[in-house]
């Protein structure tokens, strides 16, 4: 199977190393997000450019059907590769109907922007038996999403893997991996050698220290051979690595049943945060932290490898909970929050939580632990010593618990062990282990260390001190602890909403995952419906369940009920009606809105409270780009005003705010008559505002607008920005009431719109030069500027820029629509190239010969000088702290510069030393004539001035010789003319000016 390119290393193989292997497995979506799934895309176009649409914060311009568009084969007879690779495109959607398609090779994809792989339904990717590759490869970009596609590796011996690596916005959600990742030739407790490098299941690498990424609702059961650890080269769930310098996010996932830790994501700076989900039987860890910002919240972790799916768990090397180190890299300050921890069988494990000896300070806090296997503690901080040939980790190297319970039927050993931990905290911990010879908290060579507040209820010591002195105060030596939730069910709470007889409507949002529920005797009736993280529903004499991750934000009742959180009241009197969230799409959008009452802040739907977002009475202001805001309120959404693009949803479902235009432009005049003409980003059209009428002379193409107005005004409403303002005459323009500054404005917006191939372009203008989101296009990272010159490229979508002045030069290499002002350009027109020479303080004169459509040209800041001439193709003049532009088309043949100046073409240096000096030019009147002349220098034959590379001429050394009649002969060279003889009737021009020859 062939790999397309070498990829970069994901991270460092020393003591327990990982290979570059990958495989990825995910648990079955539920009924209802699948449906989600196929209304989110119900609207989108296949095969063609579309409105621009949005889907995990991802914008898309474009949708491809892989059957219908593409030509994929959904039965799974026919490889995809090639069709997938050559359909994967900037700001495109790649939608699979429901069926299997197969993959054979190792697909790489690089360098896209806002790229999506969609399934519609059951969608799977199969791979053929021994398959050992990463399935898919998209690095070196931005935008990816990856959702509701199944990873088919029920072939014998398949291990294949997804490797996602961006610069921002990875979004991969909905994940299943069907079957076992078992490499046939890898030898369970084998040391390692001849034991093959097997992949891993996913790499989710955020490759910017600003961009982020959510994994959500990956479910990998691989049920995997124990003690195939391969040497660091065995099947790992989640590996992230040292090129991980961003934040991703794993919600809701479950790993279990991997011979190489569940997840391996202690070496990397990045941060790693893992928000609920199940972890449980893996070898070697089930979940591996170190850096700051790191986390594992709210999940539940096992070992308990009597109720493994393993063919061989008495196999297993060291079953730990979680883990902290870091290698050599000194990461640290990853935690462990409200998790429930579970060792209830396993032949080897260290601990719990265990702390390796290159990991630094670290904390645990309001977290059960249970242990029921002798011998092993519920908490090991090992010495910081370093492991190896490494040093030890960075300081500080504190051991932090804090509400912490441990208990368990273990007996032998200690419950928590530290180690060589200065400065270390056991508060307000409970530990109840009653098994023989087991000790509550033992501190080894740890000054400055406390154990206060907490109960420890163990047949040993309760607290040993071992060469150290440790403060204790206020511990008691009985009573009850809590442990773990294992609860079989994904989601830790559950809502039970049961009516008191008569009919009550409910609506409520929560912060994490959502699902029916038949807790309590409810049943999963079919009127109730889940929208993201809203449900809807209503009871009259039954009850209805759900169950959910993280908080519940908002709750809405219309009616009587009795609404009970995880079997205590949920008191939804108190909590606000809706939920706002404001999603940015990228690019920087600002919002302003009112509602009727009970106005705050949320962290609804992953949102956090942006310190720059602002609440006065019932109205909020702020801003958003690549992350979202959340709001609650009561009442109703009395106003929304959106300057930018972003998803706006209340209580799950779209906000519509887009029905309502974001501004009103208003131009009122002044008495006598001013023209004007603008364009903005979207949604344009006339409007009654401030009482203006639509007036019939004025008119609208697209997004720009052109009329005129004396006395009277003339209002529109628009959404997006005032891209462009151009006015002749005098009038008052405002925007939203406020000065509109249209002086301040470019006069021109330019577009370039693909036609479904790729087509380059480069063009010059006069000034003032942006790109712009007018038109619906985005600031594609691709298209660059310098100075006054654009270059870029597109296929499917559309760029454009504003600007000032004239359009000086454009330059195309293929097909598109190009438009300035909403009107069609025709930029064969137009000139090639743009020639400046500007001046460095003192007197520089030049001249110069192009090939063809010389003239004078205000780009880049030019004036049009009287001082400077054209002679047909060949230019003179002088600048000495200006400078002069020129358009033309063809080559810059030769330039002569007496002085020093910076002459640039196209917005780069020209080089113009490396250029002839000269033109000679023989040009026939009717008769023939024969030439031959000598020169200094760099002699060469020329299309200069529209002549031909005629074969009859010839050149020997610096001489050259031949004949005209009715054409022309061109030639460059450097130096002066030695002689010169014609024998005939012809004229002879030199830089563009006649010359005699017989002075020659």
């Amino acid at each position: 199977m062939p790999n397309a390119v070498m990829l970069r290393s994901d991270g460092n193989r020393e003591g327990e190393t990982v290979g570059e292997n990958t495989s990825l497995s995910v648990d079955r979506r539920s009924y209802l997000k699948l449906a989600g799934v196929a209304a989110g895309s119900a609207s989108m176009l296949s095969g063609a450019a579309s409105a621009a649409f949005t889907r995990r914060g991802i914008k898309f311009k474009r949708t491809v059907d892989m059957v219908a568009d593409a030509g994929c084969d959904p039965t799974g007879n026919e490889p995809c590769d090639s069709k997938i690779r050559n359909a994967a495109d900037d700001h495109t959607l790649l939608k699979f109907p429901p069926g299997e398609y197969k993959i054979t090779e190792k697909n790489v994809i690089l360098n896209t922007t806002n790229l999506g792989f969609l399934g519609e339904g059951d969608v799977r990717f199969t791979v053929p038996e021994r398959y050992n590759e990463k399935m898919f490869v998209v690095e070196d970009g931005t935008g990816l999403l990856f959702e509701n596609i199944d990873v088919d590796l029920r072939a014998a011996g398949a291990t294949p893997g997804l490797h996602f690596g961006v610069d921002d916005d990875l979004e991969v959600h909905d994940v299943e991996y069907l079957g076992q990742g078992i490499h046939p030739n890898s030898d369970p407790r084998g040391g390692g050698n001849g034991n093959p490098a097997v992949t891993y299941a996913l790499y989710p690498i955020i490759r910017s220290p600003d961009g982020t990424g959510t994994v959500s609702n990956v479910v990998a059961k691989n049920d995997g051979l124990m003690g195939a650890y391969n040497h660091g080269n065995g099947r790992v769930g989640v590996w992230i690595g040292i090129s991980h310098k961003g934040t991703v996010t794993l919600k809701n996932c479950q790993f279990e049943g991997f011979p190489n830790n569940g997840l391996y994501c202690s070496r990397t700076g990045g941060a790693v945060q893992v928000e609920g989900g199940v972890f449980r039987n893996n070898d070697i860890t089930q979940v591996r932290l170190s850096s700051s910002d790191s986390y594992v919240k709210n999940a539940v972790i096992t070992a308990d490898f009597d109720n493994s799916n393993s063919p061989n768990p008495g196999d297993t090397l060291n079953s730990r909970g979680v883990r902290f180190e870091a290698g050599k890299f000194g990461y640290r300050g990853a935690s462990v929050e409200n998790c429930d921890i579970t060792i209830a069988s396993t032949p080897h494990s260290s601990g719990g939580v265990v702390v390796g000896s290159d990991g630094a300070d670290h904390a645990i806090r309001n977290t059960r632990i249970k242990v029921d296997v002798d011998s092993i503690r519920g908490v090991y901080a090992k010495a910081p010593v370093g492991f190896g040939n490494r040093g030890p980790p960075p300081k500080p190297h504190s051991t932090t618990l804090e509400n912490v319970s441990v208990t368990g039927s273990a007996s032998g050993a200690d419950a928590v062990r530290i180690d060589q931990r200065d400065d270390s905290v056991v508060k307000g911990c409970c530990i109840d282990q009653n098994g023989g010879n087991r000790h509550g908290v033992r501190l080894v060579d740890s000054d400055g260390s406390k154990v206060v507040n907490s109960t420890i209820d163990v047949n040993g010591q309760r607290v040993v001190e071992d060469n150290t002195w440790v403060r204790t105060r206020n511990i008691d030596a009985s009573g009850s602890c809590p442990t773990p939730n294992q609860g079989g069910g994904r989601l830790p709470h559950t809502l039970t909403i049961e009516g008191t007889g008569s009919r009550a409507d409910y609506t409520f949002t929560v912060k994490g995952d959502l699902e029916k529920s038949t807790a309590n005797g409810a049943d999963r009736n079919d009127d109730d419906t889940i929208s993201g993280q809203t449900a809807s529903g209503h009871t009259s004499t039954g009850l209805d369940s759900y169950t959910f991750s993280g908080e519940l934000v908002a709750f809405d009742l219309d009616g009587e009920a009795a609404v009970t959180l995880d079997g205590q009241s949920a008191h939804v009197g108190q909590r606000p009606d809706h939920v706002l969230t404001i999603e940015g799409t990228g690019s920087r959008a600002d919002y302003e809105f009112t509602v009727s009452s009970n106005l705050s802040k949320s962290t609804a739907n992953g949102a956090d409270r942006n310190g720059d977002d602002t609440i006065s009475g019932q109205t909020a202001s702020g801003h958003t780009s690549t992350g979202l805001d959340s709001y609650t309120f009561s009442g109703e959404l009395k106003r929304f005003v959106l300057d930018g693009e972003a998803t706006v949803t209340v209580d799950g479902e779209p906000a519509h705010v887009g029905q309502r235009p974001d501004h009103v432009l208003t131009i009122e005049g002044t008495g006598s008559r001013a023209d004007y003409e603008f364009t903005v980003s979207s949604n344009l059209s006339k409007s009654t505002a401030n009482g203006a009428d639509r007036n019939g002379a004025d008119t609208i193409s697209g997004q720009t607008a052109s009329g005129h107005t004396s006395t009277g005004l003339d209002s529109y409403t628009f959404s997006g920005e005032l891209e462009r303002f151009v006015l002749d005459g005098e009038a008052t323009v405002t925007v939203d009431g406020e000065p509109a500054h249209v002086g301040q404005r470019s006069d021109h917006v330019l577009t370039i719109e693909g036609t479904g191939s790729r087509a380059d372009y480069e063009f010059t203008v006069g000034s003032d030069l942006s790109k712009s989101t007018a038109n619906g296009a985005d600031r594609n990272g691709h298209d660059t500027i310098s100075g006054q010159t654009a270059s870029g490229h597109t296929s499917t979508g559309l760029d454009s820029y504003t600007f000032s002045g004239e359009l000086e030069r454009f330059d195309l290499d293929g097909e598109a629509t190009v438009t300035l002002d909403g009107e069609p350009v025709d930029v064969n027109q137009s000139s090639d190239h743009v020639l400046t020479i500007e001046g460095m303080g003192s007197r520089a004169n030049y001249t110069f010969t192009v090939g063809s459509d010389l003239s004078k040209s205000t780009a880049n800041g030019a004036d049009r000088n009287g001082h400077d001439t054209i002679s047909g193709q060949t230019a003179s003049g002088h600048t000495s702290t200006g400078l002069d532009s020129y358009t033309f088309s063809g080559e810059l043949v030769a330039f002569d510069l007496d002085g020093e100046a910076t002459v640039t073409l196209d917005g780069k240096p020209a080089h113009v030393g490396q250029r002839p000096d000269h033109v000679l030019t023989i040009e026939g009147s009717g008769s023939r004539a024969d030439y031959e002349f000598t020169v200094e220098n760099d002699l060469a034959k020329s299309t200069a001035n529209g002549a031909d590379r005629n074969s009859a001429d010839t050149i020997s050394g610096q001489t050259a010789s031949g004949h005209t009649s009715t054409g022309l002969d061109s030639y460059t060279f450097s130096g002066s003319i030695k002689r010169l003889n014609l024998n005939g009737s012809a004229d002879v021009l030199l830089d563009g000016n006649r010359i005699d020859p017989t002075r020659y």
